[in-house]
């Protein structure tokens, strides 16, 4: 969805803390998800109750469990540098990073219509845009200009580095790059499908034009730290996950969250996009 609903606010609140200073506990975990906005202040009654269904189910001590929200990549790692959680909920672009640099390893999977982004165009106005060669050189906003990696090896065709083939401008929310496409203050910009669709309703939207599609993308990971959350907590974890959004307590939960269910990841997808991702 290209605009933010009532009840992703609800999403916002229940991931969210406002203060990241202090140290975390093995069972705190931080959360970053790029296709969400909003306000921390408004998150401890959800943070709340989420903490306390997962201590709830898992056995975990009472007041073990916090969490805090991130919109930016560098909110996300500096707190989880700063607090050391003992899991993640995260994008994938920050997973391949997290990967490498706090051995994070991938336990479970988010599934969301509205949180997940399974594949992205890239969708130009100019019509002598045609391809990304004729984008080299040009203005392209995207909510993944942070993650220059990612976004060159993974999501476009890994044919050189995405901040210096292009001029890269990072945005909060996908309609900010829609817009600057269409008032032509940007050459390009990256919606999934169903935010094409939508753009194209949009005053001057119908003259957006598909110029590059990328492959299958995974959606949000739950990622695990094994040197600050033990392996048997990882499965007491991702057991009590998932079975949350089916059961009469977590089911309420995860509809506030946007989220459908938490499930086993996708081996093959995720390999296929470690196996781009480090590519040279």
């Amino acid at each position: 969805m290209i605009s933010v609903k009532p009840m992703a606010v609800a999403l916002l609140a229940a991931l969210s803390l406002p203060c990241v200073a202090q140290a975390a506990t093995p069972h705190d975990f931080s959360i970053f998800a790029i296709r969400m906005g909003g306000d921390s202040a408004q998150a401890k009654p959800y943070i709340d109750r989420f903490a306390r269904h997962l201590e709830t189910t898992t056995g975990w001590p009472a007041s073990s469990v916090n969490g805090g929200f991130f919109v930016t990549r560098k909110e996300a790692l500096a707190a989880i540098e700063q607090q050391k959680p003992g899991w993640a909920v995260v994008e994938p672009s920050l997973y391949l990073e997290l990967r490498k640099s706090h051995k994070a390893v991938a336990i479970a999977q988010v599934v969301s219509s509205d949180l997940n982004t399974p594949q992205l165009q890239v969708v130009a106005k100019d019509p002598a845009i045609r391809s990304l060669t004729e984008l080299s050189g040009k203005r392209v906003w995207t909510q993944l200009a942070d993650a220059g990696k990612y976004l060159s090896n993974v999501v476009l065709d890994g044919k050189g580095a995405a901040e210096t083939r292009f001029q890269l401008r990072q945005v909060g929310a996908v309609t900010k790059g829609i817009r600057a496409v269409i008032r032509g203050e940007a050459d390009a910009t990256l919606v999934d499908p169903d935010q094409l669709t939508e753009a194209k309703k949009m005053e001057g939207g119908a003259d957006l034009r598909v110029i590059y599609t990328s492959q299958a993308l995974p959606g949000l990971l739950v990622v695990a730290f094994p040197t600050i959350l033990p392996d048997a907590e990882q499965k007491k974890l991702t057991k009590t996950l998932f079975a949350m959004c089916a059961t009469p307590q977590g089911g309420p939960i995860c509809k506030e969250m946007r989220i459908q269910k938490f499930e086993a990841t996708n081996p093959s997808l995720l390999s296929s996009t470690e196996k781009r991702y480090d590519q040279p």
